[in-house]
């Protein structure tokens, strides 16, 4: 469809063109007209903000509620439904369908259904009208990882990873702002003015944009510069230039809280949720203390990857005295040292699988390690007691444990 003036002042839609840009139905458009939820002109054009204002109501109408139900909130006060776009949620169009869009990648075309799948989107139906964020964002995507390898299944991993990574962000931030009241409606049933009560989330699109890049950055240069320090160093010990590192294998450790399932089932959700955010904050602070990074939380644990075994055992005894004097439940924790996998973000193997199984073996307050990595632990001035050989669930061969002393 031809959209007449392209973005920037004094555009104006037709109800057609309004329609398309929101991919919604035209029929859609004429209701809101009726409900006098949009105006348009007397030349029967619309302002570019009723794209946003169309596009939440064809929404709304998806899951089943009828313009009759949004103008009843909006006449009750419920709803600033003259105030959507300014949530920033009026993209600007290109003019382009998907099709169209599509047809523009070539053989590429076949790739864009499992990407938006895999960044967690709805591939759009062929009609939908294109706009100009997601074509760039979505071009630039294939381009930069088409320069590394061609194969379907790369676009889809980075696509899931930034995918969830993003949806995490989101989610977690509104449901934090619905939690202590900072949405629009809430606000306003606090008899706040529309104009107080839409403040903060005016602000928070903003706010997010900066921090996401400030973090992208920050997190992209301390990951590449790691990454050139480790090359550099393994380099220069193949060229002789540099002995090489002592044999000290990185290590993977699980730490877990104790009687968390009774703890829940005793004084209810809300304070288990609090519980495995405070566990976070401080597994991150003890990880960051230790050369060493949270890689996931386990609701009743977490999982972390350090350098050493030494490192980790710091990091883990820190972060057991953290736990203890937040007043959260008792923890006891594992650690094995030895090759992984990292992928995606993640790690993997018998190093891994071994720590957390040793995690569940060890007692409230106890933390327990393989015995092999006694002599480095006595090396560094920790010291540690025979916890004899055990047998662990999936790991096969007995394994001989060491309890770390306080």
């Amino acid at each position: 469809m031809d959209i007449e003036a392209r973005p920037g002042a004094g555009r104006r839609l037709s109800a057609a063109e309004l329609a398309f840009e929101a991919s919604a139905d035209e029929g859609l458009v004429q209701e809101l007209i009726a409900a006098g939820l949009i105006h348009p002109d007397d030349d029967g054009r619309h302002e570019p903000a009723d794209v946003a204002r169309l596009r939440l109501a064809h929404a709304l109408a998806s899951g089943g509620i009828s313009v009759d139900d949004l103008a009843h909130q909006i006449r009750t006060g419920s709803f600033p439904f003259a105030e959507v776009p300014r949530l920033g949620l009026e993209p600007q169009p290109t003019g382009r369908t998907f099709a169209e869009f599509a047809g523009s990648f070539g053989a590429q075309a076949e790739l864009l259904p499992e990407v938006y799948a895999a960044f967690g989107l709805g591939v759009p139906p062929p009609e939908t009208a294109m706009h100009a964020t997601e074509e760039a964002a979505v071009s630039a995507f294939i381009h930069v990882w088409s320069m590394v390898d061609d194969r379907p299944e790369l676009f889809t991993r980075a696509a899931r990873i930034a995918g969830e990574g993003v949806r995490h962000l989101v989610v977690g931030s509104l449901d934090l702002f619905d939690e202590f009241g900072g949405s629009p409606p809430q606000r306003m049933g606090r008899g706040l003015s529309v104009e107080e009560a839409v403040e903060p989330s005016l602000l928070q699109g903003g706010m997010m944009n900066l921090v996401l890049a400030w973090l992208r950055e920050r997190h992209m240069e301390h990951e590449v510069f790691e990454r050139i320090v480790s090359f550099t160093e393994r380099s220069l010990a193949e060229a002789g230039r540099k002995p090489p590192r002592p044999d000290d294998p990185p290590a993977i450790a699980f730490v877990d809280l104790t009687g968390y399932t009774e703890r829940t089932v005793q004084a209810g959700d809300e304070l288990a949720a609090q519980d495995a955010a405070a566990l976070q904050t401080l597994a991150q602070a003890a990880g960051a203390n230790h050369g060493g990074r949270v890689i996931k939380l386990l609701g009743d644990g977490v999982m972390l990857r350090f350098g050493s075994a030494v490192d980790a055992v710091a990091g883990v005894r820190g972060l057991m005295a953290a736990i203890i004097d937040a007043d959260l439940p008792p923890p006891h924790a594992g650690i094995a040292a030895g090759r992984f996998v990292v992928r995606d973000g993640d790690v993997f193997g018998h190093t891994v699988n071994l720590a957390s199984r040793i995690a569940a073996h060890s007692q409230a307050g106890e933390l327990l390690v393989t015995a092999d990595a006694v002599e480095r632990l006595r090396a560094a001035g920790i010291a540690t007691e025979d916890a004899g050989e055990v047998g662990l669930k999936g790991i096969g061969d007995h394994v001989r444990l060491a309890r770390v002393l306080t």
